[in-house]
């Protein structure tokens, strides 16, 4: 299948240029600091941490990638291939994804060893990690540079990190539950409290609500600003 063996591509490529040592040092850090952090604060700053890297690291990461290919004349080959922009799309996210969630169950099992529920953190990094690889591919395309990208993301993404106000008793508003990230944290943090059946799949579901919007502004995006500029029709 044509999507498999992009996905090894794409693996392959970010494992080349640097993106997985990216990775691991990250996770070592965020390991050293919940390790040295009080019983039970550890576990409670684990949410947001994870919510904020590796989960949104895909959000910039993909700026990087798309840049690079850019760069590298990679996306212009692709219209002379039968490769679909949806398999484009769908084998970054997952790549990223994939990285995503090894680093996140690495961070916690080597900071609190096995005593988390894998389930809602699994669904949290997941779809987390979907969301922001799609939105920051939308962003990407638009881009020039890397400091372009760089520039603008935060338009993008501070709205995304409003939750952190609730989850720290800052300020409280039910309409958070509106803003797509606050489901990812939630599941996230649910990794280390009781397993609430109910809220698990509305929070999972919200999440997936979410994504599919992200995924047809990126489809849509990539196929404007990059198969249009470069003469493809795919």
């Amino acid at each position: 299948m044509r999507i498999l063996s992009a996905l090894r591509f794409d693996i392959s490529f970010q494992f080349r240029h640097g993106f997985y040592y990216a990775y691991i040092i990250v996770s070592l850090i965020y390991i050293a600091g919940l390790r040295s952090l009080p019983a039970g604060t550890g576990e409670y700053l684990s949410a947001p941490v994870l919510y904020s890297d590796p989960a949104v690291l895909g959000f910039f990461f993909i700026g990087g990638i798309v840049l690079l290919e850019k760069g590298q004349n990679i996306l212009e080959s692709l219209f002379v291939t039968p490769f679909r922009v949806h398999e484009y799309i769908l084998s970054k996210a997952a790549s990223l994804t994939i990285i995503s969630v090894v680093s996140s169950f690495a961070i916690i099992i080597f900071s609190f060893g096995a005593a988390f529920n894998p389930l809602p953190l699994l669904l949290g990094i997941v779809t987390g990690s979907l969301f922001f690889t799609l939105l920051g591919l939308g962003v990407a395309v638009r881009s020039k540079t890397i400091n372009g990208f760089l520039l603008i993301s935060p338009l993008y993404t501070i709205a995304f990190f409003l939750p952190f106000l609730d989850y720290f008793n800052i300020f409280k508003t039910s309409l958070f539950i509106f803003i797509p990230g606050n489901a990812s944290l939630m599941l996230i943090r649910a990794s280390f409290t009781e397993i609430d059946a109910l809220g698990t799949v509305s929070q999972a579901a919200q999440m997936a609500f979410w994504i599919l919007p992200a995924y047809l502004w990126a489809h849509k995006s990539f196929y404007n600003y990059i198969v249009l500029k470069t003469g493809g029709g795919k």
